[in-house]
This record gives C-alpha cells, sequence and structure tokens, in this order.
C-alpha cells in the first residue's frame, strides 16, 4: 500500500473569548495562540491505502466532525455508533491500512480552550484564558501560559512555563507535573504516583493545596510560606531559613514571614522547601526560630561526625562552642 496524505481545514468566527473544544484520540495536538476572532484548525491525515479513491473513501470515514455555534467551534472525532470512538492511528477501514493524524489550532489568545487527546501529546503555546486539558498517555507542555488552568492526565508529564500568574488546578496518575511562574493566585495540585515540583510566589489569600500518594514535592520558594505537613513517611527537608513545629503525622514549616499557606498531605511523599532555581529568589525575612534551628541542625551534624569517628571529643566541643559559627 501506498501512503497518501489528506488535509481537513475550519475556520470559524468565535470571538476572542469565545469557547474552542478539540477530542481525539490516537493524534498530536498543536495549539498556538492569535489575534483576532477567528479560530483555525488544521487536521492532516497520513492514509495507507491502494489508491486514491481508496485514499479519499477513507478520508470520507476519519475525517473530523465539525460543530459550529454563535461564539462557540467543536471538533471531535467521528463515532461509528453511538458510545464508540472511532480512533485514527492503527485503525483499519474498509480493508484500508492505518491512520495518522495530527491537529493544528490557531485560536484567540484569551479564548476557552478545551483539549482531551488520547495517546497524543499535546503542546499550548501563549494562552491567557480558561482553559483545560485532559491526556491519557500523553505529554502536556503549556508555554508561556497564564489564566485559568484545569489539567487531567494519566500516564504523562505535565510542563507549564508561566509569564504571568496562574491559578491552576491539576490532577494526575502516574506523571510528574513541573510548575514555574512568577505567581501562583491559587495553586491545587494531586498526584497518585508522580512527582510535583512547582515554583514561584504564592498569594497570602490562596487557597494551595499539594497531595500525592506516594511521590514527592519540591517547591522553590519566592517569599515566604507556612506549609502544613501531613504524612506519617513524610520526611521534610529544607535548605532554606526556617521553624519546624510538631511531630510525627502533623508538622508545620514556616519560612520567612509565612504568609502564604500551603497544606501538604502525603502517604510516602517526601517534601522538599528550596530556593528557586529559574525565578530570581526574593529576600525572605528568617522566620522566627529559624536561626535556632539551622544551629540545632549543625550541632546535630557535628555529634552525628563524632559518633562515626571522623572528629574527635577536643574537635567536637570546639565546634559545639561556637567556634564554627557562621562559617
Amino acid at each position: 500500500m501506498a501512503n497518501f496524505v489528506r488535509t481537513q481545514s475550519i475556520e470559524h468566527e468565535v470571538g476572542a473569548r469565545g469557547s474552542v473544544l478539540v477530542k481525539v484520540t490516537d493524534a498530536d495536538v498543536r495549539v498556538r495562540a492569535a489575534g483576532g476572532s477567528l479560530a483555525r484548525v488544521r487536521a492532516t491525515f497520513s492514509l495507507s491505502a491502494s489508491s486514491d479513491a481508496e485514499a479519499d473513501r477513507v478520508m470520507d470515514e476519519v475525517q473530523l466532525q465539525v460543530s459550529r455555534s454563535t461564539g462557540r467551534l467543536a471538533v471531535e472525532e467521528r463515532t461509528r455508533h453511538p458510545g464508540s470512538r472511532l480512533g485514527t492511528v492503527s485503525r483499519l477501514f474498509y480493508g484500508a491500512g492505518s491512520v495518522e493524524l495530527d491537529v493544528d489550532l490557531e485560536v484567540p489568545a484569551e479564548c476557552e480552550l478545551h483539549v482531551e487527546t488520547v495517546s497524543g501529546d499535546v503542546t499550548a503555546d501563549g494562552f491567557a484564558g480558561v482553559q483545560s486539558y485532559v491526556t491519557i498517555s500523553g505529554d502536556l507542555l503549556l508555554t508561556p501560559a497564564s489564566g485559568t488552568l484545569a489539567v487531567n492526565t494519566v500516564s504523562g508529564d505535565t510542563t507549564i512555563r508561566a509569564d504571568a500568574a496562574l491559578d491552576l488546578d491539576s490532577r494526575s496518575v502516574s506523571g510528574d507535573l513541573s510548575v514555574v511562574t512568577q505567581r501562583f493566585s491559587t495553586l491545587r495540585a494531586a498526584s497518585v504516583s508522580g512527582d510535583l515540583e512547582v515554583e514561584g510566589a504564592l498569594d497570602a489569600a490562596g487557597p494551595h493545596r499539594l497531595e500525592t500518594v506516594s511521590g514527592d514535592v519540591a517547591i522553590g520558594l519566592v517569599g515566604g510560606a507556612t506549609v502544613d505537613v501531613r504524612g506519617l513517611s513524610t520526611e521534610i527537608h529544607s535548605s532554606l531559613p526556617h521553624r519546624l513545629e510538631g511531630r510525627a503525622d502533623r508538622r508545620r514549616v514556616t519560612v520567612g514571614d509565612g504568609a502564604a499557606r500551603i497544606a501538604f498531605s502525603s502517604m510516602s511523599g517526601d517534601l522538599l522547601l528550596r530556593a528557586p532555581r529559574r525565578l530570581p529568589s526574593a529576600p525572605t525575612t528568617p522566620a522566627a526560630g529559624g536561626e535556632v534551628a539551622s544551629d540545632a541542625l549543625r550541632d546535630l551534624d557535628v555529634l552525628q561526625a563524632l559518633e562515626r569517628g571522623e572528629i574527635d571529643v577536643d574537635e567536637a566541643a570546639r565546634r559545639l562552642g561556637g567556634a564554627d559559627r557562621g562559617r
């Protein structure tokens, strides 16, 4: 069989703040923000068929279904019968070979955007409105992003790089999440078996909540925060001056002025607090007791070194006496 390429072009006036929906299976989706009020969709089908006529016949079967209304455009796969997804990759139609699909969109930057995919990657560039993304067995890349985001992923990693404030609600199963932004207005992220990495300042008004079952959480803080931690087997690590209170499954870590409140819960994941790696870190005022906590950790290091035989008693006494404080 030979390979044939067919395209489907779709245009619709949705308005600057209209709604665009895309639902596909076995297809990569690329979305780019554009000016104006027009939404454009270009679907490229790579068809394996024995002839042009057969390729045309397959194209008639697999082309996307389009629904237009005032301020709204919906583009979806056709269904063979109610409740059945057609699927477009590695599916056979009347003896024809496989069909591969790529979807490219240009839509207004502040439109309401909804993208759902199975077995395909999604990239979106430059959106600032209300957005929702659902992916299964595919990665998600949003950059630069802003606005209100709802993300649901299964077996795929999510990377978000924002150039403005974010309201983020993310839920993932078996996939990592990495988010970098200047500021989180609200942050809610839950993961079953993936790690969460967030970096940026957090509004004091919040709310901010991070949950994992077995994944670790790393927070690159800009400014101060108070983290309420619930987790019996959760270890807390901080390279920032901090105060640690509580014990067992209820602890509180305060960094800087502690203005932002973060709730973190996990069954077996750890928490790491650090300075941001990709953003300039704002200076933080040490939390009350933070210097005491740092000294206590330093004293513990000295005692452990003594126990391991790395230093003698005199050296341990000298260090505990303060000769090395501030080094």
